[in-house]
């Protein structure tokens, strides 16, 4: 669990300090976390779902059903401009999507 919650945290770009001051905890809990050697407990990570980590990935392995709840912030702002967009925004989008897409 403790390295699926560090993934996270990396995923979602939040330093320890950053994601540990989110959480309301200080950093040496965080990292007991991410070692494996405590758990969160339910309201931590009902924190934590707030700030987008995918619960179920952390604590089963599974991967949740892809939401705006479980994205990144830039992953949410890129969504919405696909959303927001205009025809030509989204084909640009597109093009650029194809350019960054590992082969």
């Amino acid at each position: 669990m403790g390295e699926r919650l560090r993934e996270e945290r990396m995923r979602l770009a939040f330093s320890q300090l950053a994601f540990s001051d989110a959480c309301g905890v200080n950093r040496g809990t965080l990292a007991t976390w991410e070692k494996g050697e405590q758990s969160p407990n339910a309201a931590v990570l009902a924190v934590m779902a707030r700030a987008g980590v995918d619960l179920l990935y952390v604590v089963t392995g599974a991967r949740s059903a892809e939401s705006s709840s479980t994205l990144a912030p830039a992953e949410r702002e890129l969504l919405q401009a696909w959303r927001d967009g205009s025809a030509k925004g989204k084909a640009a989008l597109q093009a650029v999507a194809a350019l960054v897409k590992d082969d």
